[in-house]
């Protein structure tokens, strides 16, 4: 396997490229209980009126993206390690907000029962839910282990913590797994056509199988609709995952990946982060169409994110050195 050292515009074009994918998917992304709306095929941002009479603008972004960036403030003020006690009051925060809407059922009773009892790790449980949703909590994770040596103790305990904020299920530990590492491979220049299998040998259940599957699709040289149909595009991570790997693996540039993904299916919020995460790592935001970015509300956010996220992976790496006083890092403002 090759690799370079990942880049700041990896970081950037990484928590852009998710940002992007999930509010491009916002508009068509199926709710609890609801079918998806259906639209032409996505070419652009659009708004979305939901029946209670709320419209939220074209290029808002979902819970997907909100608790990534979560994720990324607590890491950055906390030198890159992850503190369920910082961040589970963020994601509080979010369950009281617009974001709630946002918010899977078993995400939301979680949240509420931890803020209830101040025991914010779910416990383990064979049976719980596995999401595509939950699985975006990966990327971030495998940003921060893209730089410096590979502790892969260390990242699956990462990996783990973030997503037993809600979810104990080793299916969800596992697809959050799979998203994070394949971000890393991107964030370190591997090669697309080992993905699939490098992650599948990395990660273990079902999501390692259809992994697996997928390498010898690809390999195969089969279209990617036809890959994408094997799979299935919904809500549980054992479709979401690998259909929106499969994206940015045979996309050619960015917004290939991003729009095969939200086009895909159902759960287009969560397909679109996935796939935006991974590609935007692989090609960095110089590689993302500047009216995706223009388009983007809440790109202030991610954009003055992303430096300090990747000066503090910098550090924790030991690959840098601040012998200057200490800034604090400015307060971000809430979205909402």
């Amino acid at each position: 396997m090759t690799s370079r050292r990942p880049t700041e515009d990896a970081f950037l074009g990484s928590l852009l490229g998710l940002a992007i994918g999930d509010a491009l998917g916002m508009p068509v992304a199926q709710q609890p209980g609801d079918a998806a709306p259906q639209h032409p095929p996505l070419t652009g941002y659009l708004p979305r009126q939901f029946p209670d009479g709320v419209e939220i603008g074209a290029g808002e972004f979902t819970d997907e993206s909100d608790i990534a960036l979560c994720i990324v403030e607590t890491m950055t003020v906390n030198g890159g390690a992850i503190d369920p006690d910082l961040l589970a009051p963020r994601l509080f925060h979010l369950a009281h907000g617009e974001s709630r809407r946002w918010l899977r059922p078993a995400t939301l009773a979680a949240l509420e029962r931890a803020e209830a009892t101040d025991v914010v790790q779910a416990p383990l449980d064979e049976d719980g839910p596995a999401t595509g949703d939950v699985a975006v909590r990966g990327a971030p994770v495998g940003l921060l282990h893209s730089v410096g040596a590979f502790d892969p103790a260390a990242f699956r305990r990462d990996v783990e913590t973030v997503v037993r904020l809600t979810h104990g299920s080793p299916a969800a530990i596992s697809a959050a797994t799979a998203v994070g590492y394949a971000v890393r491979l991107a964030a370190i220049g591997s090669p697309p056509d080992e993905w699939a299998r490098e992650t599948a040998a990395f990660v273990t259940g079902a999501v390692a199988d259809r992994l697996m599957k997928l390498d010898e699709m690809l390999g195969a040289r089969r279209p990617l609709d036809d890959i994408v149909a094997a799979f299935g595009t919904g809500i549980d991570a054992v479709e979401s995952v690998p259909a929106a790997l499969a994206a940015a693996i045979v996309a050619e540039r960015f917004e290939d990946a991003v729009f095969a993904a939200v086009n895909a299916g159902p759960a287009a919020d969560a397909l679109g982060a996935i796939a935006g995460a991974i590609a935007g790592a692989r090609f960095g935001s110089a590689g993302i169409p500047q009216r995706l970015i223009d388009g983007l509300e809440g790109r202030i956010y991610v954009s003055l994110a992303a430096p300090w996220f990747w000066k503090t992976a910098q550090k924790r790496a030991g690959l840098l050195i601040d012998l200057k006083p200490v800034q604090q890092r400015p307060t971000m403002p809430p979205r909402f």
